[in-house]
């Protein structure tokens, strides 16, 4: 019977794909997180306006702006929802908002963080996040237990910097980390780090123009780390490491549960550049890597986001990258990440930033257009 209902899992996937339902939301869209099919949010940047929070009760047909104020200046980097909270990070803090998104206010006691995820299966009802980043002189995580209004900050004892964060339950949390050769360590360095989110970008966000040209080789600098806590945050273990060959951007878990973990990563300088997974199944006593798309010299490959959608389903977003322009990029597991199938439907000129599953057969994806400078959402259906 179990594998009678992969099979229908598989066909069903089959069936669906991704198409661009929206192509002009904002300039730049980074962070997305959907309740439901219809109601959903995202947020990013536009060309005349700053940063924008906006709304969407009709499927990411169309967006209301949400009522927030913030300096010109601040970069919007990620964001995920719960109940009736939504919880919004940029480079000089956190916002929040506990009415659905009709007002935002700014949080006390967060960072500097590109990743935003609720603790467990959905917050304890909206009430609990984590975010991932720079607070303070800590590299690690801070949480919220009241739906964004403080953070408190936890060190994870990383060697390199805190990029993206899991909490599978309420104690047991990862942290994927990473850098490559030219972020250097600063803090103003780290702050650019992370407003460029992946190597293949520029810090304007456009794409490097050197991308699928001669492979760099054997560059030294890529750190990839992933550290694990099972106490809340009080004791940290680092369960991967890895020198000179790639970094990490995103992971995730199976709905609560700790065991069972990806994590995506990239790198374009060395003789393993390309994108990969990496998974446990284990709680992160050991890691194998069970994707990797290497890099060629017409075609460049990066993988920024991972969302479980089930147990089983889990899918993996980014960017198939050329000379002449992007295309948004898709892997797809339907056995908890053993296998990986590489989707064929390329949206040509978009990169893929942020990903929201809200089953295995309905998700979207924030999809910035490199060639014409606006950004979209793609929907899986």
């Amino acid at each position: 019977m179990r594998g009678l209902a992969v099979l229908l899992l598989a066909a069903v996937a089959l069936a669906a794909d991704w198409h661009v339902i929206n192509n002009n939301v904002l300039t730049t869209d980074l962070g997305i997180a959907f309740l439901n099919e219809f109601v959903g949010y995202t947020a990013g940047d536009a060309n005349g306006k700053g940063p924008v929070i906006l709304k969407t009760i009709d499927g990411a047909l169309t967006f209301e702006s949400c009522n927030a104020t913030f300096g010109p200046d601040v970069l919007l980097l990620d964001l995920d929802a719960a109940g009736n909270s939504v919880v919004v990070s940029s480079v000089f803090g956190e916002l929040y908002s506990a009415n659905g998104g009709r007002t935002f206010q700014r949080s006390t006691g967060g960072g500097t963080s590109q990743s935003v995820r609720f603790l467990g299966i959905n917050g304890d009802g909206g009430h609990k996040y984590g975010t991932t980043g720079q607070f303070g002189k800590k590299q690690g995580v801070a949480i919220s237990v009241n739906s964004g209004r403080t953070f408190s900050a936890y060190d994870a004892k990383l060697s390199t910097l805190a990029r993206y964060g899991a909490f599978p339950t309420d104690t047991t949390w990862y942290v994927a980390a990473g850098q490559w050769p030219d972020n250097g360590q600063s803090a103003s360095a780290a702050r650019h780090f992370r407003e460029r989110r992946t190597e293949y970008l520029n810090n304007d966000g456009t794409l490097r123009l050197n991308t699928a040209a001669t492979p760099r080789v054997n560059e030294v600098g890529y750190i990839a780390q992933i550290s694990k806590t099972v106490d809340g945050g009080n004791t940290w273990n680092s369960v991967f490491f890895e020198n000179n060959t790639f970094y990490f951007n995103a992971i995730d878990c199976a709905p609560n549960d700790p065991e069972n973990c990806c994590a995506v990563g990239e790198s374009d300088g060395t003789d393993a550049a390309g994108g990969r997974i990496h998974c446990t199944t284990d709680g992160g006593r050991t890691w194998n890597r069970t994707f990797w798309s290497p890099n060629t010299d017409k075609v460049h490959y990066s993988l920024l986001e991972l969302r479980y959608s089930s147990a089983t389903d889990i899918w993996a977003v980014g960017g198939q990258l050329t000379q002449i322009e992007p295309s948004a990029w898709f892997v797809h597991s339907v056995d908890g990440g053993k296998t990986w199938q590489a989707d064929t439907t390329l949206l040509k000129g978009y990169y893929a930033l942020g990903l929201t599953m809200v089953s295995p057969t309905v998700g979207f994806a924030a999809v910035d257009n490199l060639v014409t400078q606006n950004a979209g959402i793609a929907k899986y259906h």
